[in-house]
């Protein structure tokens, strides 16, 4: 019974003479077994702990020699056995957690002296180098005859830098990267991202800047990069339109899109309540969602983009009493029914993929009341990047609003927080 992990040995006796206890995890194959040419079943049963300096490994008497575990985080691969004899805390981390579950429960059967017969004990012989040379947690490509076609990357990656390599597709060897969390995929050749990029669990920075994206994947706001990813780059690309569920990102806190083609922002962008740092210059916006004055950010720039020209609020309404075409498209996108072109008549589909969201959540087609205002961006932002040459820092938002009810209502307080 093998397992390895990151291993630090505290001697509890330490800090009674003044003596630093803790030290620094060192990578460690941890086995549980017999000493070669002991009896298969009356045995002394051992813990060994081999690390690079010490593979032959030091050895822990096992029965009635445990104190104690501690696993209150064995779900983060993380635990601590406390041996009697020597005065030794024993603290596991970056284990594999099902690993170090099962690996306890041996350990436990080894202390109560209880019958293992039916456990597959190690030889308590020393490890090799392989087995205890530290995990590769960094890795940065620089160039295409660099890139690990045969070799593949390693499992323990927590950081990938892809760069300069005239990649157009991503690699399913980097989707199975489970540890992953900063990935670097810029200056290659990417148009489009694969609909299971929502497997990186614990991604939580990804860079996508100098590639040849024209679009951002519904699929890939609704898996785990939701809760997990917090920056964004997607400069330098040629991304016309975000999807609505990108506005799902609700962890994002800074966020990259400068020189694309965007010409605006998803209408529930407001819902990005952690978002502190936004930067899109150098697009096509020409208005901001009105759900854009909830933001807090600490820094926003939104220069050279052809924004409206100051000018007084105005309103265009369109209100009417809403067609049966309507009524079905309201319908059907109120219960969240999902369609397809081949599912509902033409003139439905296109119909409904013309909607448009007002503030209270409902949508609205051909009856509605545009309102376009203008905000002051420091309202929103500590620090704010003017939008063009002359310093103007005001910027039109525009609201679609379904009913007269929600007209007046965003008249009185477009600020409240009741808006989605």
């Amino acid at each position: 019974m093998r397992i390895s992990c990151d291993v630090d040995i505290v001697n509890r006796l330490l800090p009674s003479f003044n003596m630093k206890g803790k030290g620094k995890s060192v990578r460690t194959q941890l086995s549980v077994g017999r000493k070669p040419g002991s009896d298969s079943k009356e045995g002394v049963v051992f813990l060994m702990l081999c690390t690079a300096k010490d593979r032959n490994g030091a050895k822990y008497k096992l029965k009635k020699n445990i104190e104690n575990f501690f696993t209150k985080f064995v779900d983060q691969g993380k635990a601590t056995v406390r041996i009697a004899e020597p005065p030794h805390d024993i603290c596991l981390s970056k284990a594999d957690p099902i690993q170090l579950k099962a690996f306890l429960s041996v350990i436990r059967l080894g202390s109560r002296g209880q019958d293992m017969g039916k456990i597959t004990l190690s030889t308590l012989a020393p490890a090799s180098a392989k087995q205890v040379e530290k995990l590769k947690t960094k890795m940065t490509v620089l160039s295409r005859k660099d890139y690990p076609l045969t070799t593949g990357f390693p499992s323990s990656l927590e950081t990938l830098q892809i760069l300069h390599c005239t990649l157009k597709r991503i690699d399913s060897r980097i989707l199975a990267l489970k540890r992953l969390k900063h990935l670097d995929l810029s200056n290659n050749h990417l148009s489009s991202l694969p609909d299971d990029f929502g497997e990186l669990k614990q991604l939580v920075e990804l860079n996508l800047a100098h590639n040849q994206l024209t679009s951002f994947s519904p699929t890939l706001c609704s898996g785990s990069l939701c809760t997990s990813l917090k920056l964004l780059d997607l400069s330098h690309n040629k991304i016309k339109m975000l999807p609505p569920h990108f506005c799902k990102l609700t962890e994002l806190v800074n966020l990259k899109i400068d020189e694309n083609e965007l010409v605006g922002f998803p209408p529930r962008f407001g819902r990005l309540v952690l978002l502190r740092f936004l930067s899109a210059t150098k697009n096509q916006i020409q208005t901001l969602p009105a759900t854009f004055t909830q933001l807090s950010l600490e820094n926003l720039d939104l220069f050279d983009n052809p924004f409206l020209q100051d000018g007084a609020a105005t309103a265009d309404s369109r209100l009417q009493s809403p067609s049966l075409l309507e009524c079905a498209a309201r319908a059907v996108k109120h219960h969240r029914i999902k369609y397809t072109e081949e599912d509902v008549p033409l003139q439905l589909y296109n119909f409904l993929n013309n909607s448009k969201h007002c503030l209270c959540g409902s949508v609205c087609f051909q009856s509605y009341v545009r309102y376009l205002a203008r905000v002051d961006l420091h309202k929103m932002a500590a620090t704010v990047t003017s939008l063009d040459q002359t310093g103007r820092t005001h910027a039109p938002t525009e609201a679609f609003l379904c009913s007269q009810k929600c007209y007046t209502r965003y008249q009185k307080n477009p600020y409240a927080s009741f808006w989605k």
